[in-house]
């Protein structure tokens, strides 16, 4: 017995499933981007930026990042012939994103204070990140983390156990995610 609406149904359904995977060419090409790295700094006049395939930065205009946050992690690095520490915060959204910040900077210091601040239950849905400009450094980006709409208060000073701070917030992001299988991209 035919069905003339349902399988019209059906093939609108397939069309707009075919119009939502990426089709990559076949033969040799670009790899595909698993994700995309956006430098919280504001080296190159703006409050963020990533890399154009030329590897010239391009700033993000948008003020914020909404995303489930699904790994945060410490990664060594060398610039400039100098050992230096980065954190890496996974974010997944529209695409997947590695923020990446100094882990000595305070956009990194707000992230993981406000992060290690929530329960695993609140990182299991949408957190906004916004980067602010310091209004008495040219050089300093601070990170304000939103719950929905209300902003998460964690204060930190010089005083602060970082190791505690990143420690908590890590196992608050593993907590959050242990149901959560991890997309490919994002590493184990």
């Amino acid at each position: 017995m035919e069905h003339p609406a349902l399988d019209a149904i059906a093939e609108a359904l397939r069309q707009i499933a075919d119009s939502k995977t990426s089709k990559q060419p076949l033969g040799f090409g670009p790899a595909p981007k698993t994700q995309v790295y956006v430098f919280c700094n504001r080296k190159h006049g703006g409050i963020w930026y990533t890399l154009n395939d030329q590897s010239q930065p391009v700033n993000i205009e948008h003020p914020a990042l909404t995303g489930y946050i699904r790994k945060l992690e410490f990664k060594e690095t060398v610039r400039r012939n100098e050992k230096t520490h980065k954190l890496h915060c996974y974010i997944e959204a529209d695409k997947f994103y590695v923020l990446e910040s100094s882990a000595t900077a305070h956009f990194s210091k707000g992230l993981l204070s406000a992060l290690a601040s929530l329960s695993p239950e609140a990182l299991r849905k949408p957190i906004t990140i916004c980067p602010q400009a310091s209004t008495e450094n040219a050089e300093v980006l601070f990170c304000n983390v939103y719950e929905g709409d209300r902003q998460v208060f964690a204060p930190y000073d010089d005083q602060t156990d970082w190791k505690r701070v990143s420690r908590a917030a890590i196992d608050c992001v593993k907590a959050a995610n242990e149901s959560h299988k991890q997309p490919v991209g994002i590493g184990a």
